[in-house]
């Protein structure tokens, strides 16, 4: 444990089973997240389907405004992990699942249950990582993550080719579930209990009140919704138009979640030595790249470019969205700022894929990359003249 910073024994051992819950995670994202449009595709799902199935990480983020108004003044860590243990344990299921509409219900059935998790995490961190390292840990976190990640989708590539979800799901949900476990042990510092519970109304009233986190919601609510349109474009666009193999697919992932190291070690430092709001600016305008290198995508393997930009932007959003919401809330409002801002995420990430699937039913995948393109570089415009004015 050299290599981390000087933090205290709580937040040492509380980083610890965050970084173990995360890689075993890692191993269960890895082999069966990139591969669900896929599955569903060629199970005969159509690209309405498609979009559906991509817009379900949103589907449960719609709530999180109400989770964060009943997970206030109570310890989080539990509302990570028994949804946690639920949602993924649903993979257990999949030998019993054969159609394509079966499978996408168990998809959103999981995202849906999956997706309230995130305000009880936000604040879980919030309390157990110091200010000073949050940056830094959460990136070495997040690294662990997508090492496993990597591992996972290069063996569950070959494994789905043999063996088919049927048997590869289930051995999946059960290193979803211990990761869930094993972040259940982390223990969060002594802090008074309130028994006030907010409204919804009240938690989004808190949260909108603070005209920098406006700023904030505005300005990744146009980039999200370009992110967002490319999700049910990029499977079609693998599996109608260039033809990728599941194994393919896997390097692919590989790749992403590569890049995705590199970027979680360099946006930690940077966001600890500056901020999340200075980020997410840099952000913006890095993001442009990924839906033009689709867009001109001839082949599978040319996609690793575009793969490899999305890798090393998601994970530079993933880190820098969260240290922007906990840079802005109080510490008691922590739940609150991260439910309005997930809710959000959840209206863009529903809408955006079932309008990319219209799209893309009717024009093919490709014009949707030049949508998605001109929503990210609107979103870097306004980020440059926006934010680092309210930053100010």
């Amino acid at each position: 444990m050299r290599f981390l910073p000087a933090i205290p024994p709580a937040a040492r051992r509380a980083f610890l089973y965050d970084l173990g819950g995360a890689v075993l995670f890692g191993l269960f994202a890895g082999m069966v997240l990139p591969f669900l449009s896929v599955t569903a595709r060629r199970l005969g799902a159509t690209p309405l389907q498609v979009s559906l199935l991509t817009a379900g990480p949103a589907i449960g983020l719609l709530f999180a405004a109400w989770w964060s108004a009943i997970i206030a003044g109570r310890n989080p860590v539990p509302f990570v992990v028994w949804p946690s243990v639920v949602a993924r344990g649903l993979f257990l299921l999949a030998p019993l699942v054969s159609g394509p509409h079966a499978f996408v219900a168990l998809v959103i059935a999981f995202h849906l249950v999956h997706g309230t998790i995130l305000p009880a995490y936000t604040a879980a961190i919030r309390s157990v990582f110091p200010r000073e390292h949050r940056g830094r840990l959460l990136g070495l976190v997040r690294v662990g993550l997508s090492l496993a990640s990597i591992l996972a989708a290069l063996v569950a590539g070959s494994a789905l080719q043999r063996f088919g979800y049927p048997a590869v799901f289930p051995v999946a949900a059960v290193f979803g579930i211990a990761s869930a476990l094993v972040f259940g042990r982390i223990h969060l510092p002594g802090q008074p209990r309130s028994n006030e519970r907010p409204s919804v109304h009240e938690a989004w009233r808190v949260a909108l009140a603070d005209s920098r986190f406006r700023a904030l919601l505005v300005t990744t609510s146009v980039f999200g919704f370009g992110g967002w349109m490319m999700a049910p474009a990029v499977p079609l666009l693998l599996v109608d138009e260039l033809g990728a193999t599941n194994s393919q697919v896997g390097v692919l992932s590989a790749v992403m979640s590569a890049c995705s190291v590199l970027s979680f070690f360099v946006w930690g430092r940077f966001i600890d030595r500056h901020s999340g709001l200075a980020a997410i600016r840099i952000v913006f305008a890095v993001g442009i790249l990924t839906p033009l290198l689709f867009y001109l995508a001839p082949s599978t393997w040319y996609a690793l470019l575009p793969f490899a930009t999305d890798g090393f932007v998601i994970a530079a959003m993933d880190l820098a969205w969260m240290a922007a919401v906990m840079e802005l809330a109080p510490a008691d409002r922590v739940s609150q700022y991260t439910g309005a801002y997930a809710s959000l995420l959840g209206v863009r990430g529903v809408v955006a894929p079932l309008l990319a699937g219209v799209v893309a039913e009717a024009m093919g995948p490709r014009p949707v990359f030049l949508i998605a393109a001109s929503l990210i570089a609107t979103a870097a415009l306004v980020g440059w003249l926006a934010p680092r004015d309210q930053a100010r």
